[in-house]
């Protein structure tokens, strides 16, 4: 009886312990040039997993405290580039947009860790982390077989807006292998409202997607917005979802 009473004394306290060593919440404070932007629950992000939007680069967590950004590079001559060629994350260089800078012959290849838009010479940057690729079929996903598993990956899905075909089904289907995603970008027409939202269920199963943005037409209702939402849940490691709207202008 006394041992029984031990053992159960000993569970309790491991328990208690267990509750007491809960994680304190770890903050993120982001700075545009010394100016305070933002702050981030950070708490339970992984290195190199988790990214942070910065305008239109998306930067892989170092597993900074604190991150200051420009989109200068004071030791290169950048008057002949327009914003946002360069990311530069407390003062180093992160990112570079290569449809300004041209990788094959830009310096500092082993600092850049993320690009704006995809470059076929993304092999060249040794320490490259994310990279976004642009899907407007289901057959372009092919391509996402020639980039190497250790690149982490934001995934744009175009469709033709203007013909209102929907590719998200098919799309989400053929990548869902992929466990190197982090970022979705889905832009969606009426017909992906169908179905009672049905592709949602290829989502639930890429568990390392971190962020969703959808872009939804005009006219879109809240409960359908909501309802989107609603089947995100089913993700793990999710930290954000963005649902901000397009309007199609038809001209003729």
């Amino acid at each position: 009886m006394k041992k029984m009473l031990k053992a159960a004394a000993i569970v309790i306290l491991v328990l208690a312990a267990a509750l007491g060593c809960k994680k304190e919440p770890r903050w993120l404070r982001i700075y545009w040039e010394g100016e305070f932007r933002d702050s981030i629950d950070v708490t339970g992000w992984e290195k190199n997993e988790d990214v942070v939007k910065i305008d239109r680069y998306y930067y892989p967590w170092q597993g900074e405290d604190s991150i200051s950004y420009s989109f200068y590079l004071p030791s290169l001559d950048t008057n002949i580039f327009p914003p946002y060629s360069y990311l530069v994350v407390n003062d180093r260089l992160a990112g570079v947009d290569p449809f300004d800078v041209h990788i094959e012959s830009m310096p500092y290849k082993g600092a850049v860790l993320t690009l704006m838009r995809y470059d076929s010479n993304f092999k060249l940057l040794p320490n490259l982390v994310m990279m976004p690729v642009g899907v407007y079929s289901a057959e372009d996903t092919k391509g996402l077989d020639s980039i190497p598993r250790n690149i982490r990956l934001k995934v744009d899905i175009i469709p033709p807006i203007l013909s209102q075909v929907s590719i998200t089904p098919e799309v989400l289907s053929n990548i869902v292998r992929f466990r190197n995603i982090r970022v979705l970008e889905i832009t969606l027409t009426g017909k992906d409202f169908k179905d009672d939202l049905s592709w949602t269920r290829w989502l639930c199963r890429m568990r390392g997607v971190r962020r969703v943005t959808f872009w939804v037409p005009d006219g879109t209702t809240e409960w359908e917005e909501a309802m989107i939402e609603s089947r995100l849940r089913c993700l793990p490691k999710l930290r954000a979802v963005e649902l901000p709207g397009y309007f199609i202008h038809v001209t003729g």
